[in-house]
């Protein structure tokens, strides 16, 4: 039996107007008025993000068959279920990679999806219901998780208030601050559009606290794509922008990746994808990373009244070392351990704000160039950013972050919390990489920013913890996360102003100034609640060392860098 398709039923949450007014819609609906939308509207931002991500995985799978007008490219054969049945020949490489990118500047042009789009999703109608005995949308049937092919003699259980990370409730802790009363088993109650949006999260962000696997020798389990990435992506103020913006139709990192067949989830049946996940850990096309899966999902029935209740198994991980196919993380370079000498993705870290990360986002430094220890590899949706410059001339976009939190439980990774962050600039800032230009100035500021925050200002804060007689540690690191969330504000603000034809040097002084009199103000806070002990100080190296000659030490430092 097959029920609730989501081509036809609403379940995308959509903002349509600027007084935040939303709305479910279907695929169909969204992909022929997506141009009318603001943004997506989810439960949570990491769901946007696995969302966003699935709908891109159509986007790719469309376009890389036919152009913008629903035309198909010459090089590449289809079959009558409009999939493409072989890799582009040798040949024809080179052409396929401009009809690409011709394709990419027709939709950027357009400013709204063509009919093809909606042909080819009724081309895999049968593909999309959430409830199917053959194809259910994200799930296996109940043969693939049969007990003489998993490691224990059920699946594990997963309830609704597992999966809907608003309450992320385990059956042993109760979780106190929840959207949800308990009552009536309130908790653990979904709607059919919750499930669904769940469920492509779920698959995203998992943790690794179920215990089942396929088989009995034991293998690397995924705890969900999505959870190892310091995800990015670019925005707009226009649903249709922002997904043609993040749709990177070709990769410069690797270009053997833009001629591979997409395979997203949907065009293969549930018992081949769980054995591919099984025998191989690589991946090849974009489409089929993100709607990539960690768990083998069933459940048969579903009633809105009713607790919801899945069994799942793990899968296998996806390889992640120099993974560069996904152009949506941070990097971070392994000079130790198993991936030495290799990039994984690297996720944000709670509290410290994308500006701070503006290098590892910006900059491409091959080891030896800078510092042969520490290679820098920008996000490829940045990548893309330069490549698309010429197209989208002095559009102001978005640079988002996103990463879910752990347990730091390396045997649960139960998620708890998500880190949210944003940058608002021109993408002349982001493409400007002459040198000297605005990506090696905003590099610049944003080491020298933390340099006078993390040494002098550190430096001065650990001499009145000397002063005082305290321990350094808790006191010092209060206090520079208190300076950085002081300068939060004014520096987003100083990055947001910067207009094309502001002078480079003029802007850098504006920041100095600010930051300056930030520091010194915050150092005179301290003063100002000095005790006499302070003042009287203590000898160190036969002279007096008290708050006000760590004061003038610290004015030196910054006027000495400023």
């Amino acid at each position: 039996m097959s029920d609730y398709n989501l081509i036809d039923e609403p379940w995308i949450s959509v903002v349509v107007d600027y007084k935040g007014t939303t709305k479910l819609v279907g695929l169909k609906e969204f992909f022929e008025h997506a141009h009318e939308y603001i943004a997506l509207a989810g439960d949570m931002p990491t769901q946007d993000f696995a969302v966003m991500r699935f709908l891109l995985a159509i986007l790719h799978t469309v376009f890389s068959r036919y152009d913008a007008h629903g035309e198909p490219y010459e090089m590449i054969e289809l079959n009558d279920r409009m999939q493409q049945i072989e890799k582009v020949d040798l040949e024809d490489e080179e052409d396929y990679e401009d009809a690409l990118m011709e394709t990419w500047k027709d939709l950027w042009n357009a400013k709204k999806f063509p009919e093809i789009v909606v042909k080819y999703l009724d081309a895999w109608h049968d593909r999309f219901y959430l409830f199917d005995d053959k194809y259910p949308f994200y799930q296996v049937t109940k043969e693939e998780i049969d007990t003489s092919k998993i490691s224990k003699a059920s699946p594990s259980k997963i309830l609704g208030k597992n999966i809907n990370r608003l309450i992320s409730e385990s059956g042993n802790k109760i979780a106190l601050f929840s959207p949800k009363y308990d009552a009536n088993n309130n908790k653990g109650l979904l709607t059919y559009d919750e499930l669904t949006r769940w469920l492509i999260t779920f698959q995203s962000y998992t943790g690794l606290s179920d215990k089942v696997i396929f088989g009995n020798e034991k293998y690397k389990a995924s705890k969900g794509w999505l959870f190892d990435l310091g995800g990015v992506y670019l925005s707009s103020d226009n649903l249709y922008q922002t997904l043609i913006l993040n749709l990177r139709l070709i990769n410069r990192s690797n270009v053997n990746y833009n001629y591979s067949v997409q395979k997203p989830c949907w065009e293969n049946a549930p018992s081949k994808l769980v054995e591919k996940a099984i025998r191989s850990s690589c991946i090849d096309n974009i489409a089929e990373l993100y709607t990539t899966w960690s768990r083998a999902i069933y459940f048969n029935k579903f009633n809105m009244d009713d607790v919801f209740q899945m069994e799942i198994v793990k899968l296998p991980d996806i390889k992640h070392e120099d993974m560069f196919l996904e152009p949506m993380t941070l990097w971070k370079y392994n000079n130790v351990g198993d991936n030495k000498g290799k990039f994984t993705p690297r996720k944000h870290q709670l509290n410290k704000s994308l500006w701070r990360s503006f290098g590892l986002m910006t900059k491409f430094e091959e080891a030896g160039e800078v510092n042969a220890k520490i290679p820098k590899r920008k996000p490829g949706i940045i990548e893309w950013l330069n490549d698309i410059d010429e197209s989208i001339k002095n559009q102001h976009i978005k640079i988002n972050a996103i990463s879910m939190e752990d347990d730091g439980n390396a045997t649960s990774w139960v998620p708890i919390n998500e880190v949210e962050d944003k940058l608002d600039i021109g993408e002349f800032i982001v493409n400007d990489l002459q040198k000297n230009g605005w990506v090696d100035r905003i590099n610049n500021i944003v080491d020298r920013t933390k340099d006078i925050i993390e040494k002098n200002y550190r430096a001065f804060l650990n001499d009145i913890a000397k002063i005082r007689g305290i321990e350094s540690g808790a006191f010092t690191s209060s206090s520079i996360e208190s300076m950085y969330f002081k300068i939060d504000k004014p520096f987003r603000d100083w990055l947001t102003n910067i207009n094309y034809d502001d002078n480079k040097d003029e802007k850098e002084q504006i920041w100095n100034k600010e930051l300056k009199n930030l520091v010194i103000r915050q150092a005179k806070i301290i003063i100002e609640q000095a005790s006499p002990k302070d003042f009287t100080g203590i000898i160190e190296n036969d002279s007096v060392k008290n708050i006000v000659t760590a004061y003038n030490n610290l004015m030196s430092n910054i006027n000495k860098k400023l």
